[in-house]
């Protein structure tokens, strides 16, 4: 007999496209970094166009942009609809904590890059590894769900016992 599973609101291609993004802005995040020609990914057939900065900064941008639009799409379903049925665990609350912090640091990168917005080299650096950090600690989040086969929602059950703020009355 299996452990019963938490049902989730959120349907399998909106799951998978959170993770195209996610992967999308981790390869190109990553790459932002001078690594793929140190480290000879270039040489790799295939993944040259690592190596060009600008390919993958604008991918970068392409990959926030899908991800804020399917966090503005999850947020907007959950703040009118899924709050009152489903309850976000303590793991989903890191989640969301988590990507709200690399969604200012983000924005924070983004007026860097502007040419009429010029920041001191020590917040450049402390805005940069906070947002490595961020992205590197979304990932370890990701890796101990799966570990411990944890959920980012909470079971229904839970949600029957704890009555929810703007749940109905009747």
């Amino acid at each position: 007999m299996s452990a019963p599973q938490t049902i989730i609101p959120v349907s399998r291609r909106v799951a998978v496209a959170y993770v195209a993004f996610v992967a999308l802005l981790a390869v190109t995040g990553t790459m932002q970094m001078p690594l793929a020609s140190r480290y000879q990914i270039v040489a790799v057939p295939g993944l040259a166009w690592l190596g060009d900065f600008w390919l993958t900064h604008k991918l970068h941008y392409v990959g926030a942009v899908g991800l804020l639009t399917l966090t503005g799409y999850l947020t907007t379903r959950w703040v009118l609809e899924w709050r009152r049925e489903f309850a976000l665990s303590g793991l989903g609350w890191i989640r969301v904590g988590i990507l709200v912090l690399l969604v200012f640091t983000g924005a924070v990168r983004v007026l860097k890059n502007l040419p009429s917005i010029s920041f001191s080299p020590t917040p450049t650096m402390l805005v940069d590894w906070a947002h490595l950090g961020l992205a590197f600690l979304l990932g370890l989040v990701a890796l101990g769900r799966l570990s411990f086969k944890a959920s980012y929602w909470a079971s229904p059950e839970a949600s029957e016992r704890q009555p929810r703020d703007g749940a109905p009355i009747s």
